[in-house]
């Protein structure tokens, strides 16, 4: 009896190279196809990337502007035209414009500038810390610098004081030093609030009417760190300062002692009389356990 066997098969093995290496190799074929491959998608990627760009940025906006009106007739010679919403000033108009000669001209520029420094003095304003003045300007009170007729600046337009104090004991010790009291006037209240012995316990009292008041006083003119201290401590003595004005009221005995100083000062720079001073900027320096007022500038008339 006859059997079929079956036998498995196989292919037969590959001669191996001469070196010994399979002959299985990359064709050309398949490596143009390839490169062709990298290079559409690296094209197709940049193409997105662009695409991309082009819809997430803004666009500019274009700004359109006003036209210049352009001039229609200009005529070159003696009698120039040219079209224009500009009204051209009569001779008398003209003639109206000009001054009448120098001298009231430059008058008229000295009076407005005496004006402003007495409307706007200039002031300084300050470090608490000491590195610099604090200027209060007299703007009231009253002078008895000489004769009324006498062509003098008052003391409360020419005087300027400048301070320095480290903190508020200091400005407080310094205040009662010269025998200085802080009034207040204004707002709702009449009269005038005046606070005095500051370093110690703030004693306050009150005036009722302000015109009694005959001492030369000084404001500030502008904002100042020092002013802070004079709030606060009028707050420790119980006096509001709420849309009122502060004034430091200055004692007859210190007016002359300043006055001295002043004209002393002058002569010394060959200034024989108060009637050639413009203005006198004293200063307050510490001097052993106390205070005292130096006159640190002068300018004259």
């Amino acid at each position: 009896m006859n059997r079929n066997v079956w036998k498995p098969t196989s292919k037969k093995a590959e001669a191996p190279s001469r070196d010994g290496s399979s002959s299985m190799r990359t064709s050309w074929f398949d490596a143009v196809t390839s490169f062709l491959m990298a290079v559409l998608l690296m094209l197709t990627s940049m193409v997105g990337v662009l695409f991309l760009l082009w819809v997430l940025l803004p666009e500019d906006e274009l700004v359109l502007t006003e036209p210049v009106t352009e001039i229609t007739r200009v005529s070159v010679g003696g009698s120039a035209t040219v079209d224009s919403p500009f009204v051209v000033p009569t001779k008398q108009e003209t003639m109206d414009f000009r001054t009448t000669d120098l001298a009231t001209s430059v008058q008229s520029l000295v009076s407005a500038a005496e004006q402003m420094a007495v409307d706007e003095p200039t002031l300084k304003t300050v470090d608490p810390a000491g590195d610099d003045g604090s200027g209060t300007i007299g703007r009231n009170g009253p002078d008895q610098s000489g004769d009324a007729d006498a062509d003098i600046i008052p003391r409360f337009k020419r005087w300027q004081i400048d301070w320095k104090a480290n903190d508020l004991n200091e400005y407080a010790r310094q205040l009662d030093h010269f025998g200085i009291e802080l009034g207040v006037v204004g707002g709702t209240r009449p009269g005038v609030d005046l606070v005095n012995e500051f370093a110690s316990n703030p004693r306050a009292r009150y005036l009722e009417r302000s015109d009694d008041e005959k001492r030369l006083y000084f404001l500030w003119t502008r904002p100042s760190p020092l002013q802070r201290f004079e709030e606060r401590l009028l707050m420790q003595a119980g006096v509001s300062t709420r849309d009122r004005q502060i004034l430091k009221l200055i004692p007859e005995e210190l007016e002359m002692q300043l006055a001295t100083l002043e004209l002393r000062h002058a002569v010394s720079k060959g200034h024989d009389s108060v009637d050639e001073i413009a203005r006198t900027v004293f200063e307050c320096v510490s001097k052993g356990s106390g205070y005292e007022f130096r006159v640190v500038t002068q300018r004259y008339r």
